[in-house]
C-alpha cells in the first residue's frame, strides 16, 4: 500500500465527485438543481472545517452510517443486522431518542460531516428521526430502506426535503426480491 495515501483527501474528493455528478444530473429539474447548488456550497464549507480540524490533529470523516433502529418488519436472507442479532422480533431496547439523534445530526453538521446514511433495521419506522434529518439541509441523508413504509406523507417529505434520499433494496424482479425479502414484500 502507498505510504503517502491520504484517506481524508480521498474521501473528500469522493464527496465532491458525488456532488458534482448530482448537479449535472439535476440540471433539468430547477427545484433539484437549486437544492444541489446550496448543498455544494455547504459541502465545500464542510470540507474546509474538516481540513482545519485535520491540521489540528482531529480526523473528521465526511460521512457516517447511523443505524437509527433495530426494528424491522422483514426477515431478509443475509441481513447483516439480523445476522449479528442487532435486529430481533421484539421491541427495541435502549434506542437513542429523537432528541439524541437530532443532537448527533447537529454535532455532525458542526464538525463538517456531509453525508449520513440512515440504516436500521428499517429506518422508515422512525419517521420522527427522518423528519428531523430533513431539517439538516447541509447534510445528505441516504436512507437504506426496504420501501414498505413509503406512503404519501413520506413522498411529500422527500419532495420538500431534497436532502432525504431513499435507497430502495430491490434485488430484481418480484420473484427474486420476494425470495430474499419474503413473499409479497415487493408488492407491499
Amino acid at each position: 500500500m502507498d505510504q503517502n495515501f491520504d484517506i481524508q483527501a480521498y474521501m473528500t474528493r469522493g464527496v465532491e465527485r458525488v456532488v458534482s455528478d448530482a448537479i449535472k444530473a439535476t440540471v433539468k429539474n430547477p427545484k433539484e438543481s437549486a437544492f444541489m447548488l446550496r448543498f455544494a456550497a455547504a459541502s465545500r464549507s464542510a470540507s474546509k472545517r474538516r481540513a482545519d480540524a485535520e491540521k489540528n490533529g482531529e480526523h473528521i470523516p465526511p460521512f457516517l452510517i447511523a443505524s437509527i433502529t433495530s426494528k424491522c418488519n422483514l426477515h431478509c436472507a443475509g441481513c447483516y443486522s439480523r445476522c449479528n442479532h442487532a435486529t430481533v422480533d421484539a421491541e427495541p431496547v435502549a434506542q437513542l431518542t429523537d432528541e439524541e439523534w437530532l443532537r448527533i445530526f447537529s454535532e455532525a453538521d458542526d464538525l463538517g460531516v456531509s453525508f449520513i446514511l440512515l440504516a436500521g433495521g428499517e429506518p422508515m419506522l422512525r419517521r420522527d428521526i427522518i423528519e428531523a434529518a430533513g431539517e439538516r439541509q447541509s447534510i445528505l441523508f441516504p436512507i437504506f430502506t426496504n420501501g414498505t413504509f413509503i406512503d404519501d406523507k413520506y413522498l411529500a417529505l422527500f419532495d420538500r426535503c431534497r436532502n432525504l434520499i431513499p435507497i430502495m433494496s430491490i434485488e430484481g424482479n418480484q420473484e427474486v426480491t420476494d425470495a430474499r425479502h419474503g413473499k409479497g414484500s415487493m408488492a407491499a
